[in-house]
């Protein structure tokens, strides 16, 4: 039996992009794009002429979703309708059914799950091709592993439909929290899971496949990268998944490093070129974070008041003047000034008396144990702990070697002035 099937999650419609530093068109190409997402997942199902859509939640930015949102999706769950092509819908904490007011029909080829467990036939020419199972959130915060409630009822491919945090992802509300060894339990072939915007696929004990496909369209500097959906083909119970891009707005995050370059017009012409390779996709838009690293002479000459600022506006109307164009989200400056350790060490003074004491610490666990355990720092780490503060127990030599640095940075700098 063969068949294909999308699988796609956290469309997150209509995000807002507030706080963006952009106007006018690129602004509008911003909004526009999760959006535009959409219609390129519709696109790759018409084209792939797949059997069905899996979107595992999390369709709306907001509870109280948009009218513009609504419509929107509805529109293009309408052009797989006409193509035949059915659609499975779970709810996440983004769009729980509560937000839902019901105004809003969908087409008859679109399945929605409600609050319980529920199981749909997929079926062709009188034959079932596949099970979908699925449950949405009733309300934003789904404390329960969902997933237990899911289980295999009878031979074919078996499909679980949910959004939920496997494993304890960081970064992600541990919403209806799952583990591989639950997954792997229920007896089902492939788990279209939604929530985790990071794409990744996990294989559970029993043979069946977990898959994240991430979210089809970055929304900020910590959502770098190419984002899409995932191509399921299905072939004798087994599957072949590809993932496809459909992000018309990309992120980037772009390390430029200060050594050898000398004059601010040279860094301008570094970091555009830096900009360029990392944006060369034909796309609607790209949006970077440049991070300054290394060092160099320019080190100085970035940290008198407002230079960095300076440097970041001129830059950001270059970069929006380009083609395509690219949003500047920041620049910041991670460098290091431009030092040369054996002249320090050599002229002796308080620069070498401050780099041997913290190599003898390094050198010396006994020492570097004392020292935490004096008085003040003992004192300190007690005060943090009652103001709810994590304190490590146990120091590390790293922590002396970077404190030795930035000590005599901080004293090169002071003597510069």
């Amino acid at each position: 039996m063969h068949f294909k099937f999308v699988h796609a999650a956290d469309l997150h419609l209509d995000t807002p992009f507030r706080g963006i530093a952009a106007h006018g068109p690129l602004l509008t190409r911003f909004q526009e794009s999760t959006f535009r997402a959409l219609a390129r997942i519709v696109d790759l199902c018409l084209r792939e002429r797949v059997t069905f859509l899996l979107l595992a939640g999390d369709l709306f930015e907001v509870k109280d979703r948009s009218v513009r949102a609504r419509l929107v999706l509805r529109r293009e769950l309408e052009r797989l309708h006409v193509a035949g092509i059915e659609a499975f819908i779970v709810h996440g904490n983004h769009d729980p059914l509560s937000g839902d007011t019901g105004t809003l029909g969908l087409p008859s080829s679109v399945k929605v799950f409600g609050p319980d467990w529920e199981e749909a036939e997929v079926r062709r020419e009188g034959r079932r091709l596949c099970r979908v199972q699925g449950i949405s959130y009733p309300d934003v915060e789904v404390r329960e592993d969902l997933s237990s409630r899911f289980r295999r009822t009878g031979e074919g491919f078996s499909v679980g439909l949910l959004h939920a945090n496997l494993g304890g992802a960081e970064g992600h509300a541990n919403y209806a929290p799952c583990t591989p060894a639950g997954l792997g339990a229920r007896g089902l072939d492939y788990w279209a899971l939604g929530h985790v915007h990071t794409r990744g696929e996990l294989m559970l004990p029993g043979g069946g496949l977990a898959v994240y496909p991430g979210n089809p369209q970055g929304r900020h500097v910590l959502e770098t990268g190419e984002r899409g959906c995932v191509l399921v083909e299905v072939e004798d119970g087994g599957t072949r998944r590809r993932f496809v891009p459909v992000d018309t707005v990309r992120w980037h995050r772009v390390e430029v490093p200060l050594t050898g370059v000398a004059t601010l017009d040279g860094l301008m012409g570094t970091l555009s070129e830096a900009v360029d390779a990392a944006c060369a996709q034909e796309l609607d838009g790209h949006a970077v974070r440049v991070v300054l690293t290394g060092r160099g002479p320019l080190h100085r000459e970035l940290a008198r008041p407002g230079a960095l600022s300076q440097l970041e506006e001129g830059l950001r109307a270059k970069l929006a003047a380009g083609h395509p164009p690219v949003l500047l989200e920041s620049l910041r400056d991670s460098s290091r000034p431009e030092l040369d350790w054996d002249a320090l060490t050599a002229e002796g003074g308080f620069a070498r008396t401050l780099l041997e004491e913290a190599r003898a610490l390094e050198e010396d666990p006994g020492a570097l144990t004392r020292l935490w355990e004096e008085e003040a720092l003992g004192s300190l780490g007690q005060k943090l702990k009652r103001l709810g503060v994590d304190v490590l127990e146990t120091p590390r030599k790293e922590w002396v070697s970077r404190a030795s640095l930035l000590g005599v940075e901080a004293l090169h700098e002071e003597d510069g002035a």
